[in-house]
Parts: structure tokens; C-alpha cells; sequence
């Protein structure tokens, strides 16, 4: 490496180690590229912050994802591998170099997702979620753009869970400089999948507004729109305070009513209200799986039900009393023609 400030995506090799290949992504204040790992001879994702933002928070950032990242080992937490510095001071992380897409993507090419589809991501999330929980750790920013999908043979995609930039330990007041909303107007975060004790810029936090920004993207995946739509963050935050979202059931029919009453009581604005611990969330949602499986089994054993018609009533002979019958009298009709009758021999 070479020339303090210069952009390493221009060098061949970084740390002796790592040959860039090419960009796979960038966001407000960093940049991943493909890299291949000479000492290990495999290929790595490395992310490092943008040399147009170096500073001290978008540094601090990466340095927690770094900590974090070295603390959680889980299935579905993509995996940190390496970490270091460049030259100019700039951090950098080395992470498993994923393939698949990420939910964000997804959605956008199939609109929703099957009840049980959804509820398979969102199992592997919490499970994650739980992890990170257990050591003390929230995540804070969890939406579709850091949930990533590994394509499986013959399941579910493997779900990854990113980018651990801005978490902090529970229950720790929140950094000046990290509110939610600063003094220039600006959310720090996606304000979609924020609760609203997140959004309203409390000082203190725990675990459970995790678990509401996963009641979000299941309420987003199943609906198949977005749950708290705004032309700007404040228009959102208004939204996220004070909206209440239509039912699961209105926008989606098929949807299973156990599923509508767990995302209801993931996305309640009381946090009190909400599921306590990722756990617990998991426990609904493995009920709510099982039971669909039950009902899938049940309708291929026995077929989808169909409509038995109720046979036809037999066919009778019109009623013709005779003309000498009493029940001449109780029929107004033929009372009126045997009068017209009468009246004619008259």
C-alpha cells in the first residue's frame, strides 16, 4: 500500500493479503469490494469506511461492527474473519463473501412472501437477534437491506444478518451524538423499522426494539407494502407514532389468523406489549409453523373441501282440489273465478 488518503480499490493488494477484485456495494460512509484472500486462497468481502468519509463516527462505526462482530459466532450473523487499518487510519473488516441477494431485493422482485416463507426468514433472524441479545448487544438497525438470503438446495435460503455498525449494549444511554433525530433534522437509522421509543429519541433501549423491526419486515413481506411510507424521515416518524397499520387479513385473506395476532402484538407501540425476548417471539412463531403444517397435511390427505349440492326436492303432481271440496273456499284465486263462474250462469 501507497500514498496516504489514496482509494484502495485503485491498489492491487491490501495488508499483503487481499487482492480487490471489484465493488459490491457502498452506503452513506462505506464501501465494500470482493477481495481474494492469498494467505487462505478464498474469496472475502472487505468493507472499509469511504475515503470522502473519514471521520470519526463513520470510524467509531466500524470499530463496533468489528467488536461485534468478533463476539457474536452464529449461523446466521455473516462472519467476521480479519480487521485492521489502512495506511491513512481508515478501519477495515474482512467478512465471509456471501452469495444470494438480500430481502430487499427479494421482495421487490415478488412482491410478498408465503406465510411460511416469511415466517422461515423471520425464525433465522430472531435466532441471530437471540444471539446478540445473550451477550448483551442490540442491534438497532434491522430492515430488509441487512438481512441477506443464501440460496439453499431443497429449503429456505440461509439467512445473514448485517452490518452491526450502529449496535450498543442494552439499557446504556444513547451517545449525544447518536439521538435519533439530530439537531439538523437528520434520523440516525432507517425510521421504517424503528419503534416508536426509538423514533421518539429515548435515551435508554433494550432488545425488544429489535424484535418490533422484525414484526415490520414480516408485516412488510406478507402485505407485500410498506408499513410506514413517508416522502421524508419525519413524515415516517409521525407515521411510526401514531399509524395504525390495517390488518394482515385485509391486505392478505389466505394469511393465517395466528400469524396476523403474532406480527399484531411484535408491532404494538407499547414496548410492554411487545414479545420480551426473541425467544419467546421464536416459541409463537414455531406454534404458528407447526399448525400450518398440520392444515397442509390435513387438505392433501383429504383434498380441498368442495360444496355438496343438496339434492334436487321430488317432483309432485300440482295440488288440484275438486271442484265440490271445502278447499275451494281457502284459495282466493279459484274463489274469484268460481265467483266469475257464478256470475256468468247468472
Amino acid at each position: 500500500m501507497s500514498g496516504h488518503g489514496r482509494d484502495p480499490s485503485r491498489q492491487t493488494v491490501l495488508a499483503d493479503r487481499y487482492v480487490l477484485r471489484g465493488e459490491l456495494g457502498r452506503g452513506g460512509c462505506a464501501v465494500v469490494y470482493e477481495a481474494h484472500d492469498l494467505r487462505l486462497g478464498r474469496l472475502v468481502a472487505l468493507k472499509m469506511v469511504k475515503s470522502s468519509a473519514r471521520d470519526q463516527q463513520a470510524n467509531a462505526r466500524l470499530a463496533r461492527e468489528a467488536r461485534a462482530g468478533a463476539a457474536i459466532h452464529h449461523p446466521n450473523v455473516c462472519g467476521l474473519s480479519d480487521a485492521g487499518y489502512l495506511p491513512d487510519g481508515r478501519p477495515y473488516l474482512v467478512m465471509e463473501r456471501l452469495q444470494g441477494e438480500t430481502l430487499t431485493s427479494c421482495l421487490r422482485r415478488t412482491g410478498n412472501l408465503s406465510a411460511e416463507h416469511a415466517v422461515d426468514i423471520a425464525l433465522q433472524l430472531l435466532s441471530a437477534l437471540d444471539a446478540a441479545h445473550a451477550i448483551g448487544i442490540v442491534h438497532r438497525d434491522v430492515k430488509p437491506d441487512n438481512v441477506f438470503l443464501v440460496p439453499r438446495h431443497g429449503c429456505t435460503p440461509l439467512v445473514k444478518l448485517l452490518d452491526f455498525g450502529m449496535c450498543r449494549r442494552a439499557a446504556t444511554a444513547v451517545a449525544k451524538d447518536d439521538a435519533t433525530l439530530t439537531r439538523a433534522g437528520q434520523v440516525v437509522g432507517t425510521p421504517e423499522y424503528m419503534s416508536p421509543e426509538q423514533v421518539s429519541g429515548k435515551r435508554t433501549f433494550d432488545g425488544r426494539i429489535d424484535l418490533y423491526a422484525v414484526g415490520v419486515i414480516l408485516y412488510e413481506a406478507l402485505s407485500g407494502q410498506r408499513a410506514f411510507p413517508g416522502k421524508d424521515a419525519r413524515e415516517v416518524v409521525v407515521s411510526v407514532l401514531v399509524k395504525s397499520l390495517p390488518p394482515l387479513k385485509h391486505l392478505r385473506p389466505d394469511i393465517p389468523s395466528v400469524i396476523e395476532r403474532i406480527v399484531s402484538r411484535a408491532i404494538e407501540k407499547d414496548a410492554n406489549q411487545r414479545y420480551g425476548t426473541a425467544h419467546e417471539f421464536q416459541a409463537d412463531l414455531h406454534e404458528a409453523k407447526r399448525q400450518m403444517a398440520e392444515r397442509r397435511r390435513a387438505m392433501m390427505q383429504t383434498g380441498p373441501r368442495q360444496r355438496v349440492e343438496p339434492p334436487p326436492p321430488p317432483q309432485r303432481a300440482p295440488y288440484r282440489p275438486s271442484a265440490e271440496s271445502d278447499e275451494w273456499d281457502n284459495q282466493p284465486t279459484l274463489q274469484v273465478q268460481r265467483l266469475s263462474r257464478s256470475a256468468r250462469t247468472a
